[in-house]
């Protein structure tokens, strides 16, 4: 994976294929108001002018990005999360680990309907196989996390966004304003670790952390980098 952010009025383009965390610095607050909506909005599906792409071919911005903006407020059980859950559940319900015991639960439940069917005086129908999907949203079944920090649950999110779903780049607003500089040297040994490709923007940053390759554009919006 070689993954590129570009946009078509930003002279520079962010290199992702090297070990190094990019930071862009937007310093004109009208700049960043203005980076910060178009990005949001390809996020949710828009069109616009950022382009991520891999080996030069473009990707779904909105299927292969993912956008934090509070890692106090992070939703382990948004729609979009717990859909791909239980899509995963369902198939794993039934791979090759849990056939037997997906058949025999199957059974069981044909057998209940069967026997409850007697209880009224008409007849009814349903499916012969059943959806675990369906299931696992009717037995209430939601995602849980335990952590100790709010650095701990910010990385269990992330590693629990690239286990459920195609995300290839993460996208963080301001992480400085949560984090010290001896977490974010922690987690950025986790994202090298694991390899994930981030980008952080940040409206403005004094002093620069080992490992990190600054992109900027200035109050006068000119660029740096």
């Amino acid at each position: 994976m070689y993954l590129k952010l570009a946009h078509s009025e930003i002279s520079f383009c962010v290199d992702f294929d090297k070990t190094e965390i990019p930071v862009c610095i937007i310093e004109s607050p009208k700049r960043w108001r203005e980076i910060q909506k178009e990005l949001s909005a390809q996020y949710l599906g828009e069109d616009g002018e950022w382009v991520l792409s891999d080996h030069d071919k473009e990707m779904n911005f909105s299927k292969t990005a993912e956008m934090i903006f509070n890692p106090l407020q992070l939703d382990e059980n948004q729609r979009r999360l717990v859909t791909a859950f239980l899509k995963s559940f369902a198939e794993k319900a039934v791979n090759e680990s849990h056939w037997r015991e997906s058949q025999e639960l199957n059974s069981i439940i044909q057998t209940f309907f069967g026997k409850m069917e007697m209880e009224y005086s008409f007849g009814y129908h349903i499916n012969a196989e059943t959806d675990f999907s369906a299931l696992a949203k009717a037995m209430g079944l939601q995602i849980e996390t335990q952590y100790e920090t709010d650095l701990e649950r910010l990385l269990q999110y992330c590693i629990m966004i690239k286990e459920l779903t195609k995300i290839k780049l993460f996208i963080f607003w301001n992480l400085r304003n949560y984090f010290t500089q001896t977490e974010l040297e922690l987690f950025f040994e986790e994202i090298r670790r694991r390899d994930w490709k981030v980008l952080l923007m940040e409206n403005h940053l004094d002093q620069m952390m080992d490992g990190e390759k600054w992109y900027i554009i200035d109050k006068d919006n000119c660029e740096i980098y």
